[in-house]
């Protein structure tokens, strides 16, 4: 099995082979082990292949027996590589010097992120943050231990439950929890609570008031369900009423749905490329030329170096594309009133609202045409129906006496 990467590391060459006993050659040349792949002809007595470096060494001999003759075409390896960089010395030296001052770039804090402050100001925690060394050119190898600078950070933040702080290259984001103040109950006034539509009564649960319906009843929109007046004729005082009042509502939805549908599908081709990080930099180191897929679907996974509490600048990512593509599916009619009750069930449950369920459904026709199939529906469902309704008290009535 060919690994191309081993291949351009040891280097590898072209030749072309002239001979009438080519063929000889390399049944000669796999007895001994020599490794020769892109074998083709080329003309009727010369043939391309491609060897490498070491092998071709062991083929000489093989070349003499066959009465054939070699020709390099073509050099490429890291071997080759390296020779023309240090033909280029003033270049490969500026690229050395070019990471390293990358790499020392990346060892500094260059900016200081607040996230999650409601109440705090931002800029108190990054006075705090600096106390402890988290500013902006900070060395980070300096850094004390994450957990210790959360410590020391919590300490000069009483108002913060939490703080998180994540460094991520040249940034370092501070993540800050506030601590929540105990809710105080909403004072309200006298309120009655009244339904907020038509419906049937399913349950009532009065906590604070006099309930003014029974079970099964039908009430319309803005009928007290809960009265806030609470006594006799001779003694009342009004309350804020609670409780809760579920009611059986009725809806009809009505939806379509394209009997022609597109969906995708994994293909199982798959690429892979290969980059190298330094600092927010990324480099593609493998493949170089690859043509990529029209529709594909893509995952990333990152590896960068870390010890206790220092990240690295340099680290690896590899996208792998996995190719999709496009089918068309022709549904039925019942596979379409299928689909349609799904997306009619969830529209209704989410007009109905919080612990709404659907109690019956009813298709009332279904309806193909134009390439669409029209689905009409009727759904019962319980749902919470009391709204609050604030007692306006009433002014005395005056009868002319002073």
């Amino acid at each position: 099995m060919r690994n191309g990467l081993k291949e351009w590391v040891d280097g590898h060459i072209t030749i072309t082979v002239r001979g009438k006993r080519f063929e000889r050659l390399l049944n000669m040349a796999v007895r001994d082990g020599i490794r020769i792949w892109n074998i083709r002809r080329v003309g009727s007595e010369v043939s391309r292949c491609d060897i490498l470096i070491r092998d071709y060494f062991r083929l000489r001999p093989l070349l003499k027996e066959t009465g054939c003759r070699s020709h390099v075409e073509n050099r490429d390896g890291l071997p080759f590589w390296l020779l023309r960089v240090r033909r280029r010395a003033g270049l490969a030296i500026g690229a050395v010097l070019f990471f390293i001052g990358l790499y020392m770039l990346s060892s500094f804090v260059w900016s200081v992120e607040v996230t999650g402050t409601k109440h705090i100001d931002p800029a108190r925690v990054i006075k705090a943050a600096d106390q402890i060394g988290i500013k902006e050119g900070a060395w980070k190898v300096k850094l004390k231990e994450p957990l210790l600078l959360q410590k020391e950070l919590l300490s000069l933040l009483p108002e913060a439950a939490w703080v998180g702080i994540d460094i991520q290259g040249t940034k370092v984001r501070l993540q800050v929890v506030e601590k929540e103040a105990p809710v105080k109950p909403l004072a309200t006034g006298p309120r009655h609570l009244v339904a907020k539509k038509r419906a049937v009564i399913h349950k009532i649960l009065p906590e604070v008031g006099k309930s003014q319906v029974t079970n099964n009843q039908l009430v319309e929109k803005g009928q007290v369900l809960i009265s806030g007046i609470i006594g006799n004729e001779e003694r009342q005082q009004a309350v804020s009423a609670r409780g809760k009042v579920q009611g059986e509502v009725w809806y009809v939805s009505n939806t379509s749905v394209p009997l022609k549908q597109t969906l995708y599908r994994l293909t199982g081709e798959r690429q892979e490329q290969q980059y190298l990080l330094v600092g927010p930099y990324a480099i593609q180191v493998w493949p170089f030329n690859k043509e990529g897929f029209a529709d594909a679907q893509t995952e990333e996974k990152r590896y960068v170096p870390s010890y206790a509490g220092y990240t690295s600048p340099i680290g690896w990512k590899t996208v792998t594309y996995t190719q999709i593509e496009p089918i068309t599916k022709q549904l039925s009619a019942e596979e379409a009133t299928e689909i349609a009750k799904k997306f009619a069930r969830a529209d209704i449950l989410q007009k109905a609202g919080k612990d709404a369920f659907i109690q019956d459904e009813k298709v009332l026709h279904v309806t193909a045409e134009n390439g669409k199939v029209y689905v009409s529906i009727h759904f019962s469902v319980i749902e919470e129906i009391a709204v609050e309704q604030p007692i306006i008290p009433q002014a005395p009535v005056n009868n002319g006496n002073p």
